[in-house]
């Protein structure tokens, strides 16, 4: 699922590109040319093959979320709350990101792409996941204790940087950081929000946390060390352990959504 979710945010660019060079395949009538392709194997470090695969992917996910509108006053909303949860006002946020020389509207944008990657997993797959009973829920947070721990602190280092493509790409390679910021720092549960612990204390140590976008940048945490955790009770976080459950179910359900999605779908290659 984070693979599918990755590309469709780094791709949307590529495709709405205007078209240049040779159309090279055609998926449901939409064309991926081959200046698509070669940026996208520059940018990931990936094959051709690799490549044209990813853009196949980018096609099917647009046309699955094709109708799912999002208005202007949601996408305010949203950057509303992300400032407020980094302490500062909407404001201090567009100077930050003029001085990252990313552009407001192209933030607006990633906004936008956010919201409408949310709304389609709430209406198309998240209707397809049973939901557990209790005996599976239980099973499931006796097997995933560390999903349900919050340590007393956690050292990381942090990474960050003006673009999600830059982070992306170190995640793929550790070594390529150029444009990349990195600082060590130790995090305690006073000093975080409860959903950035949780996703630090989820990841396993000397892993990375998925990238996400605070506000003022793209960043990822490399888990160094954790501090003594403590086991929440069941019944108190059950809620919790649900929603826990549903995200591992998300990923099988979302590949398999795509998978047939590709088999349904018209894709010609015109060059290999």
């Amino acid at each position: 699922m984070k693979k599918l979710l990755f590309i469709f945010v780094l791709l949307v660019s590529f495709s709405q590109a205007r078209v240049v060079n040779a159309i090279a395949i055609v998926v449901d009538g939409e064309p991926i040319t081959t200046a698509e392709i070669a940026a996208v194997q520059r940018q990931l470090h990936v094959s051709k093959k690799e490549a044209q695969d990813m853009l196949i992917d980018n096609r099917l996910q647009k046309a699955a979320m094709k109708g799912i509108s999002v208005s202007e006053d949601e996408i305010d909303k949203r950057i509303t709350l992300i400032a407020q949860q980094n302490n500062m006002s909407v404001k201090k946020m567009q100077q930050v990101l003029k001085q990252q020389r990313q552009s407001w509207n192209s933030f607006r944008d990633q906004i936008k792409v956010s919201i409408q990657k949310q709304k389609f997993f709430r209406s198309k797959i998240a209707p397809t996941i049973a939901d557990p009973s209790s005996d599976e829920l239980k099973i499931f947070y006796k097997n995933h204790p560390q999903l349900f721990s919050l340590p007393s602190s956690v050292t990381v280092m942090e990474y960050s940087a003006s673009t999600a493509a830059k982070i992306q790409k170190m995640l793929r390679n550790p070594s390529a950081q150029k444009g990349i910021k990195h600082k060590k720092r130790i995090l305690k549960g006073t000093d975080i929000t409860p959903q950035l612990l949780a996703m630090i204390s989820q990841t396993p140590k000397g892993k990375f946390t998925p990238a996400f976008n605070n506000g003022s940048a793209y960043v990822s945490y490399k888990v160094l060390a954790k501090g003594k955790g403590k086991l929440k009770p069941f019944e108190e976080i059950k809620k919790e352990v649900t929603i826990a459950w549903k995200r591992e179910q998300q990923g099988d359900a979302v590949k398999g959504y795509f998978e047939k999605m590709k088999r349904d779908a018209s894709i010609e290659v015109i060059r290999r």
